[in-house]
C-alpha cells in the first residue's frame, strides 16, 4: 500500500526562528519587543515605551474591502488560527500573541521546531467574550472567524478599538501562494519587520521554485490526476475547487481533477465524480471528528470505487488540513505533493 503521511516540515523554519532571535540585526527595518533580545515564548509581550510609539510610523494596510490604519505596535494579538500565529512566530514575533485557538484535531499542532515557541502561547476557547477578556487589541483570522458566532463580528470588535486582519486568501475568490506572501508582508509592515519578512517570502519562493524546476520536464499527458478528499458523507464527497490547496497541487505538477467544478472553493460532489475523473491519487485531508482510517475504508470498501486507478493501487497521500492552509508551511506542502506525484524527480 502506497499510502504517505505528510511529515515534512519547512527546512528553513529554525534557521529563521533563530535568525529572529538575534535582535534587531534580524529586523533592522523596525524595533524588536524586547531592547534585548528578539521575542521569547517565555517573556511577557514588551510595552513599547514612550519613545518606540513616538517613533512608530503610521501603517495603513488595505484588507479587501477594509482599510486599516495602524498608530501604533500592537502588543496583544489573538490569533484565530493555528496558521495566524505560525506566521507570526516565524517572525520572531512569539511574545505578541496574547492568545490562540485550541486545537480541533491531533493533526493540528506546531510544526515541531516551533513548538518551543508556542509553549508560553495561551489556548483559548472561541468567543467573544474570551477575545475581549485577553485584552487584546489585533484579532487575526480567516474571514468566517469574524462572526457573531465565532470570535465576534468585525462590527464588535471595531466598537471596543481593536483592529481585525483578516487573512487575505479568505477574501477572496481563488487563493493562491501569493495570498500567503501577502499576509507575512502585512505582518512585517505592521511590526515594523520587513527585512524577516522579506526572508521568509523569498525562502518560500526559493523552495517552490526549486519544486517547479524538478518537476518541469514532466510531459503534459503525464501529469499526475490527484483528487482532494476531504471529508465524506454517505455517498457524498466533500472537495475541493480552488483555492491555496489546488494551487500548490497545480505548482507541484499536479492535476486537481475537480479544478473549475464548482463556483465555491469547497463543494459537495458523488462517488460518481470520484469514478468519473479516475485520478492517479486521492489526498486525504486530515482534521475534525472523521479520522484518516475511516477515510481510507470508505474508499476501499465501497465496490463502486473499486476500479479507480488511486484505489487500486492504493495511492493515498495523508496531509494534515493546516499543511494546506495560510501560512509557511505552503512551500513544505507544495515539496510533499510533488515528491509523491513524481518521486523519480526526486531521486
Amino acid at each position: 500500500m502506497r499510502t504517505i503521511h505528510f511529515s515534512r516540515l519547512i527546512a528553513v523554519a529554525l534557521s529563521l526562528t533563530l535568525l529572529a532571535g538575534c535582535g534587531t540585526q534580524a529586523a533592522k527595518s523596525g524595533p524588536t519587543p524586547s531592547a534585548e533580545s528578539a521575542p521569547s515564548s517565555e517573556s511577557a509581550p514588551a510595552s513599547s515605551t514612550l519613545a518606540d510609539e513616538e517613533a512608530y510610523e503610521p501603517v495603513t494596510i488595505q484588507n479587501g474591502d477594509q482599510t486599516i490604519t495602524f498608530t501604533k505596535m500592537p502588543e496583544k494579538v489573538l490569533c484565530c488560527h493555528l496558521y495566524a500565529a505560525e506566521n507570526m512566530v516565524m517572525l520572531g514575533l512569539e511574545s505578541y500573541i496574547a492568545g490562540k485557538n485550541v486545537p480541533t484535531n491531533p493533526a493540528e499542532m506546531p510544526l515541531d521546531e516551533l513548538k518551543p515557541k508556542f509553549e508560553g502561547i495561551p489556548e483559548v476557547e472561541r468567543s467573544h467574550e474570551n477575545a475581549v477578556a485577553l485584552g487584546t487589541d489585533l484579532v487575526i483570522g480567516q474571514v468566517s472567524a469574524f462572526k457573531e458566532t465565532g470570535w465576534g463580528s468585525y462590527e464588535q470588535f471595531e466598537s471596543k478599538g481593536i483592529h481585525c486582519l483578516t487573512i487575505s486568501g479568505t477574501l477572496v475568490p481563488d487563493e493562491t501562494i501569493e495570498n500567503v506572501y501577502e499576509d507575512i508582508e502585512n505582518l512585517g509592515k505592521i511590526f515594523k519587520v520587513e527585512d524577516r519578512a522579506a526572508e521568509l517570502i523569498a525562502s518560500i519562493q526559493k523552495q517552490i521554485a526549486e519544486v517547479q524546476e524538478a518537476v518541469k520536464e514532466v510531459p503534459e499527458t503525464e501529469r499526475v490526476k490527484a483528487f482532494v478528499l476531504d471529508t465524506f458523507n454517505g455517498n457524498e464527497i466533500y472537495t475541493t475547487s480552488s483555492g491555496l490547496q489546488s494551487n500548490l497541487i497545480e505548482l507541484a505538477g499536479g492535476i486537481n481533477t475537480t479544478r473549475g467544478m464548482a463556483d465555491s472553493r469547497w463543494f459537495n460532489t458523488s462517488v460518481e465524480t470520484l469514478v468519473e475523473v479516475n485520478p492517479d491519487v486521492i489526498i486525504l485531508n486530515d482534521y475534525g471528528s472523521q479520522t484518516i482510517q475511516e477515510k481510507l475504508d470508505f474508499l476501499n470498501n465501497n465496490p463502486a470505487l473499486r476500479e479507480v486507478t488511486a484505489v487500486k493501487n492504493q495511492a493515498y497521500l495523508t496531509v494534515p488540513l493546516v499543511a494546506v492552509m495560510q501560512d509557511v508551511r505552503a512551500a513544505s506542502a507544495c515539496r510533499t505533493f510533488a515528491e509523491y506525484f513524481y518521486p523519480e524527480c526526486f531521486a
